[in-house]
């Protein structure tokens, strides 16, 4: 049952070290055991580029600098 339900995983295109972490595997090469059942994931990943770059969001708690506000001083 466990090897069906990584081999799943992979098939839908689950991410290696997501297929790690929720099988509970101490390293990333026994993970890889199910890299040969998503072929397409590799192809998937290239295909990214040619996409658009998306606007980056703002991370709530950051302004557009990069500067938190506790960095911010009052003085300037």
């Amino acid at each position: 049952m466990r090897h069906t339900y990584g081999s799943h995983l992979a098939m839908r295109g689950v991410p290696l070290k997501v297929i790690q972490a929720l099988m509970g595997h101490a390293t990333i090469e026994m993970s890889m055991r199910y890299a040969h059942l998503a072929p397409e994931a590799r192809e998937s990943a290239v295909q990214q580029l040619d996409l658009p770059v998306r606007q980056l969001q703002a991370v709530p708690g950051r302004r557009a600098e990069g500067v938190t506000p506790e960095k911010v001083s009052d003085d300037s």
